[in-house]
């Protein structure tokens, strides 16, 4: 050994197999190793794509929640006061190559009150609709306090007097704690429970003796009308400078049957459920989404509209009438993107953002009848003459000329029933149908509903009348066998035409069509042909005469509203309010103040947070002053096109300029931003006073417009991973 050492030979081989031998010791359990590490990666790389797939489908959910189209997103068979069981998406999502299946579920938020949805939700679905109940809530102007509000519709004082109290209740969102013992009801109730509750804090105050609603404090006076109102307030903690968004409240009642309880509708509560491969995540989400009350409609709108008649004369007395009769006329809605949109706030006149979902499209028509006409006919002249020898005599005899006729189908009942009016509107008149087209693609259209007024109150328009008609054309075919609906969607997507041109005018039906034994009732219409059936009647005299005063209420033409949602920008709610209205200076025609209501006005988050008016008038014009609207005191104007003193004046600020020169002859279409404080949060009802000095005109219909809250879905209450 010394000499192989000393040589240095055959050490390489010892070395080799003691390398070989702790090679051997290392190699397998590190291989192993590694291997365990490479399938842990696997599996950790696998559930985290199962993860972040699931909670793309929480994300999901809660952009439908936030954006009001669970509904949309559910389709048919989805009731949104059904509590009792989770609804799945129609389709699975694919995320980082994972199917997601996710489901949405409607949470029932009242304490101790049990769930509705058995065996039925209607029963949750009728209480709303009824709105005989109401309770609601919203921050008081001193800080930390919170108001709650409950409107008793009662129909009679039996029922005023009977409504009792058993409970109320307040649930919290996260964040915010109830002030113990802050509710200024205390020491009328019997006992306060507060206890943590579906991700929050509820408050459930309980009246062991049961005291009627009416004998609250702080309540309306028992010489008041309905509704009953009661009001109450707590205190709350919170962060310091916020308020809490989601306040949810709820009253149980006994004492008048079909009354039991009533809750506020507005703050709803989700649970979403969302799995990806073997992952679930169960999430809540949390929304307010202001009441819709039978009246109102919640989205944005825009309206077109246009003249059907007009004065050829622009200066002395023949400017007062509209002896131009227009077959039809067009108005045309224009696009906008929606970062012109987000820069605003909303889209201006006659436009309408790009992806809007259309909701409604509705159409008035108006015009004003007359029954008398002018006949070329001999007239029987009759004179003294004085004869020789016999002296002075009476003589007649027929000369040829123009004479005034009447049409008595024409004239307005002086007993109107619903049978008599029919006849008047839908066969004498034919007002009630109309041309309705989208970019030259036209059709006929029948009134869904159609009103009257006579216009009793001047000697000279004695007997004749004005009317409205409505029609519901959402769902009407048009172009390509699209509705109207799907037709204004196409348009406005980003890769669409970008513009619609809306027709209205005379039906084809009575295009050239006399009327039988009244030939000379028969009137030139401007564009094409002539009719004895006209929508309204035009000013026409007899050769040689002046017009007579009658025709000064002549007038026609039309408005188009759209309805429309945008997802991502703050929606309104509308109210509609279209009772036609005959408004005269002479003293005649409707009450000038009348009270608009079925509407929550929500609350005023930003000095942008606008209410705004909308009106469609006929028969205003430019050249006669003083006619003007009131709402809660508040007199309109825009000046300088709609001054206060004369907003009727044929100056329709809320039609598409591009479409019409501000030239609508006999048509007022105006929209108005509302004073501050015209309307106050959580107003439930409007006066408005039509005021007229020298004028006459008849209100179609009135747009009453809020803005909505900002969308607030998307608030978690609580968030869990589990792995399946």
């Amino acid at each position: 050994m010394k000499r192989l050492a000393r040589d240095e030979k055959g050490q390489a081989l010892v070395l080799t197999l003691l390398l070989l031998l702790i090679g051997s010791l290392i190699l397998t359990p590190a291989l192993n190793f590694m291997g365990t590490g490479v399938k842990s990666g696997q599996v950790y790389e696998q559930k985290n794509a199962e993860i972040y797939a699931a909670d793309a489908g929480v994300e999901d959910a809660l952009w439908h929640i936030r954006n009001d189209l669970v509904e949309d997103l559910i389709g048919e068979g989805y009731d949104e006061y059904d509590y009792s069981f989770p609804y799945s998406y129609p389709y699975d999502l694919s995320v980082n190559g994972k199917n997601v299946t996710v489901t949405i579920q409607n949470i029932w938020i009242p304490k101790d009150i049990p769930d509705p949805s058995p065996p039925t939700p209607s029963e949750a679905g009728q209480i709303i609709a009824d709105e005989k109940l109401l309770i609601i809530g919203y921050p008081s102007s001193s800080e930390s306090t919170y108001t709650i509000k409950i409107v008793y519709n009662w129909d009679t004082t039996a029922e005023r007097n009977a409504l009792k109290v058993k409970t109320i209740g307040i649930w919290l969102s996260p964040g915010f704690e109830y002030e113990d013992g802050s509710c200024d009801l205390d020491g009328y109730y019997s006992d306060e429970d507060i206890s943590l509750y579906k991700g929050g804090t509820a408050v459930v105050w309980t009246f062991d003796s049961q005291p009627t609603l009416k004998s609250f404090p702080g309540g309306t006076p028992d010489t008041d009308p309905s509704p009953l109102v009661e009001t109450f307030t707590f205190q709350y903690t919170g962060p310091e400078g916020q308020i809490p968004e989601l306040v949810s409240s709820w009253v149980d009642t006994t004492g008048v049957t079909g009354i039991t309880y009533s809750w506020d509708d507005s703050i709803r509560l989700y649970k979403i459920v969302s799995e990806a491969g073997g992952v679930q995540i169960e999430a809540y989400g949390a929304k307010t989404k202001f009441r819709k009350l039978k009246s109102t409609i919640s989205s944005d709108y825009t309206v077109a509209g246009n003249r059907l008649s007009q004065a050829t004369a622009t200066s002395g007395n023949d400017r007062y009438y509209r002896n131009k009769l227009y077959a039809e006329s067009d108005s045309t809605i224009l696009r906008i993107g929606l970062e012109e949109v987000f820069e605003s706030g909303s889209a201006p006149p006659g436009y309408i953002p790009e992806e809007a979902i259309i909701e409604d499209v509705y159409l008035y028509w108006s015009g004003w009848i007359d029954y008398h006409y002018v006949v070329e006919e001999p007239e029987e002249v009759c004179r003294w003459v004085f004869r020789w020898p016999g002296g002075w005599q009476w003589e007649c005899h027929w000369e040829e000329g123009w004479q005034w006729n009447e049409i008595p189908d024409l004239k307005y009942p002086s007993s109107p029933t619903e049978e008599n009016l029919t006849t008047l509107v839908e066969e004498s008149a034919k007002v009630n149908i109309a041309k309705f087209g989208v970019d030259g693609s036209v059709q006929t259209i029948t009134a869904d509903k159609w009103q009257t007024v006579n216009t009793y109150d001047c000697s000279q328009a004695e007997d004749s009348w004005v009317y409205s008609c409505f029609a519901d054309i959402t769902d009407l075919v048009v172009s390509g066998g699209m509705t109207v609906r799907e037709y204004i969607e196409e348009a406005m997507k980003s890769a669409g035409s970008g513009t619609i041109d809306f027709t209205v005018g005379h039906a084809d039906e009575v295009r050239n069509l006399p009327r039988p034994g009244y030939d000379e009732y028969y009137f030139d219409l401007d564009g094409d042909g002539s009719t004895g059936y006209p929508l309204a009647t035009p000013a026409h005299e007899r050769p040689g005469e002046s017009y007579r005063t009658r025709y000064q209420w002549s007038y026609a033409g039309w408005s188009l509203i759209i309805f429309y949602r945008s997802p991502g920008l703050a929606q309104r709610q509308l109210y509609l309010f279209d009772d036609l209205r005959y408004r005269s200076y002479l003293g005649g025609g409707d009450d000038p103040e009348f009270t608009i209501s079925g509407f929550l006005a929500p609350p005023v988050i930003t000095e942008d947070d606008t209410s705004h008016l909308t009106y469609f008038v006929g028969e205003g014009d430019w050249f006669y002053a003083g006619s003007s609207i009131k709402v809660n005191n508040n007199w309109l104007s825009d000046p300088p096109g709609n001054p206060e003193d004369n907003v009727f004046n044929c100056y329709s600020n809320a039609l598409p300029p591009l479409t019409l020169p501000r030239n609508t002859d006999g048509v007022d279409v105006d929209t108005f931003v509302l004073p501050e404080g015209c309307i106050l949060p959580y107003d439930t009802q409007a006066t408005i006073t039509l005021k007229t000095t020298t004028e006459i005109y008849n209100l179609v219909y009135i747009i009453l417009s809020f803005r909505s809250e900002l969308t607030t879905g998307g608030i978690i209450t609580n968030y869990a991973i589990k792995i399946i």
